[in-house]
Order: C-alpha cells, then sequence, then structure tokens
C-alpha cells in the first residue's frame, strides 16, 4: 500500500512540473497550461505523443504529436447553415431589373448553429457576436430559368452595404431549363455586424421558381 501510495505521489509530481498546476474541477481531468507551459515542455519532458493539454491562454485544445503540440480543430466550430429544397411549395424568387432581393431563408430553415457567435435576424441576415475571419457562401437555383441572357448576381452587404459578389454574370441557355449559382467570399468583420445575402435575377419581373437555397457562415 506504501509503494503504490509513492508511485501515485512521484506520478503527480512529474505531471505537476511538467503542466503546471492542476486547476481543481479540471474538465475531465485535462490539465490547464500557459503558452510558457507548452513552449518548454516536450519530448526532453518525457510527455507521451497523444498527450492532451488546454491552453488557457489561447482558450484551445492541444495534442502533442511527439515533436510538437498541435492545436486541435475548434472543440465546437462556429458555424451557420441555413439550407432549404423549394420543391413543390411554390417558393417564388423575385425580381425587378438590377434590383437586390433578400434571400428567403430565416431562422426557419436553419440546419446547423453552432459556437453562438451568430443570430438570423431575417430573411438573408445574419448577425454575428464576435470580430474574426469568416468565410460566407451562398447558393440558389431554379428549375424555370428562361432561355436567352439573364445576369445574376449574388452579393454580400454588410450593415447594409454591399462587400463583395460571391458570383455574377449571365446565365446564357438556349431553352427554358434548370439553373443554379454559387460562390464563396472570405471578408474580416466586426462584433455586430450584419451580413445580408441578397440576390439579383434580371427576367423582367417575373419571379422564377426557386429550387435550393443555402447560407453557410463560418469563423475561421
Amino acid at each position: 500500500m506504501n509503494i503504490k501510495f509513492c508511485f501515485c505521489v512521484f506520478a503527480f509530481c512529474v505531471i505537476s512540473n511538467i503542466y503546471g498546476q492542476l486547476e481543481p474541477g479540471a474538465l475531465m481531468g485535462i490539465p490547464n497550461v500557459s503558452n510558457a507551459d507548452m513552449i518548454i515542455s516536450g519530448a526532453a519532458q518525457g510527455i507521451q505523443a497523444g498527450t492532451l493539454v488546454y491552453n488557457q491562454d489561447v482558450g484551445s485544445l492541444y495534442q502533442f504529436d511527439g515533436t510538437n503540440w498541435i492545436r486541435l480543430a475548434e472543440e465546437i466550430r462556429k458555424t451557420i447553415v441555413l439550407n432549404r429544397s423549394a420543391a413543390g411549395n411554390n417558393t417564388l424568387l423575385p425580381n425587378t431589373t438590377n434590383t437586390y432581393f433578400d434571400f428567403p431563408l430565416n431562422a426557419s430553415h436553419t440546419q446547423v448553429n453552432t459556437g453562438g457567435v451568430f443570430t438570423v435576424l431575417g430573411n438573408g441576415r445574419i448577425q454575428i457576436s464576435e470580430a474574426g475571419t469568416y468565410l460566407m457562401s451562398a447558393e440558389l437555383s431554379t428549375n424555370n430559368m428562361p432561355a436567352g441572357d439573364t445576369k445574376y448576381i449574388i452579393g454580400a452587404f454588410r450593415n447594409g452595404n454591399l462587400i463583395g459578389y460571391l458570383t455574377r454574370g449571365f446565365a446564357s441557355l438556349p431553352n427554358q431549363d434548370w439553373w443554379g449559382g454559387t460562390g464563396v467570399l472570405m471578408y474580416n468583420l466586426n462584433a455586430n455586424d450584419i451580413i445580408g445575402f441578397r440576390y439579383v435575377l434580371n427576367n423582367n419581373g417575373n419571379a422564377l421558381s426557386a429550387r435550393f437555397l443555402n447560407i453557410g457562415m463560418t469563423k475561421i
């Protein structure tokens, strides 16, 4: 019994020397360390590959690969996805020549919303609560795009101001047919910015039938 007790004390002392003082109640017993703790620790300290620590300065989990500390992917990915399959429900894409319209996607179409940074305010409008770089995507399609050259735009707006085109051009079809457009944009945003996803479809004011609609944002 005494031998086992001494071994446990020794093991705890080794871990404490490598990682620093364990905080009471640390999640699942994963050591909380500082950047400085991680810099001075490594293979020379006898840490085994696969060891996990929580870097309290960065706010993220790291795993030791035998040589270096590797930051794990976001424990909770900060992502939102709005998705809508409009087949059979008479969802329309209204249009007026060279006029932007909001994507007909709202909170009821949320497929994924993780990380606690996104709030859907209305059709095509999402507010973020954290500053950072965001990857944004949007897609729309119709099953009755008219023949001829039809101008289309998918644009991203920040606080009402256009910040970029996810895609734009002319759809040139010999006959009425299916059509879809999609694109991505990376942009640095501020906390509380409101991002709007809007489209242009020049079809002489004749609404088109929506088919698939999608919006996605990820904080990277």
